[in-house]
């Protein structure tokens, strides 16, 4: 089983990561998908949807000369437009919700030594809806405003030279204070603006760690999210230079075929998106206890606890 509490340094922020899905990665995305697969194929359908109207109409567009094409195309399905809009809108945030829930709910039951399977992480979300809702209506009160304020000065900054090496600070600081700050929330009981200060009091213990540690991890996955786009992209351009003599001599073809090739990159870059993001969240749990330990000796004390037991 994975160790939750251990004390770690950069390297061992970085390297526990990937090391827990050397343990846990075939079960724990066996579950992902259980729970989250049917929403993102019911995402990449309305995407399909959605995007076949634009296809359509530009296609259209660039066949006839008519740049009016488009948006007749979207007034004839004004209906349709607006609700798959509408149903992107809230399966998107949906799958955010989950997406940021997921990690939080299968460290948990590794903490607790309970089993990781659908019935358990059900259960604890179910347990746990109500802050997880209320722990997204309250950022978007209080904390998105302020963050927006932090994000637009830095920007400015750039203006004097000094924002330039912020920007690259800006990112990872932001996704480990809300990561934080969500694990307090979710898994304590504890206040918004508690959860809010223990974050910050994290951060603060091993700053350039626990920024270094989420930079690296966000970096590869960056990487490997581009290197898995790229991969249609070179196939249509190989296809494109393969048969150059079909598509000119058909030039509608070539219009659709970039436009197929360019919404399949969308759909290959969302699904990828939001399934390789597990791995910068469960660095971000690996963070969170790491930090636990260094401040409160849990594994210590629990040690402590079982002394008895043991002789019981």
């Amino acid at each position: 089983m994975f160790q939750l509490y251990k004390k770690r340094e950069f390297s061992a922020l970085v390297g526990d990561t990937f090391n827990f899905f050397k343990l846990e990665g075939k079960n724990y995305f066996k579950n992902y998908f259980i729970i989250n697969g049917g929403l993102l194929l019911l995402l990449v359908v309305l995407i399909y949807f959605f995007s076949n109207i634009f296809i359509k109409g530009t296609f259209e567009g660039l066949r006839n000369g008519n740049q009016n094409s488009l948006a007749n195309e979207i007034y004839g399905n004004i209906g349709l437009f607006i609700g798959f809009g509408i149903a992107m809108i809230f399966l998107i945030m949906l799958i955010s919700i989950i997406n940021y829930s997921f990690p939080v709910g299968y460290l948990k039951l590794i903490e607790e030594k309970k089993e990781r399977n659908f019935e358990n992480l059900f259960k604890y979300f179910k347990s746990k809806l109500v802050r997880i809702i209320g722990f997204y209506f309250l950022s978007l009160i209080i904390l998105l405003p302020l963050l927006a304020i932090v994000v637009a000065l830095t920007f400015l900054s750039i203006f004097i030279l000094i924002g330039i090496p912020l920007i690259f600070l800006l990112l990872p600081t932001l996704t480990s204070f809300i990561a934080l700050t969500y694990f307090h929330y979710v898994t304590e009981e504890i206040g918004y603006f508690e959860a809010i200060k223990k974050a910050v009091l994290m951060l603060k213990s091993k700053y350039w760690p626990i920024i270094g540690s989420t930079f690296i991890v966000q970096m590869i996955v960056q990487i490997t999210l581009g290197i898995f786009t790229l991969i249609p992209y070179f196939i249509g351009i190989i296809t494109v230079f393969s048969n150059p003599e079909s598509l000119q001599q058909n030039p509608d073809n070539a219009i659709s075929f970039v436009m197929i090739l360019l919404l399949v990159i969308v759909i290959i870059s969302i699904i990828f998106n939001y399934t390789l993001q597990n791995i910068v969240l469960i660095n971000q749990g690996v963070i969170f206890y790491s930090c636990k330990e260094e401040m409160e000796n849990v594994s210590i004390n629990n040690n402590i606890d079982l002394i008895g037991t043991d002789e019981a």
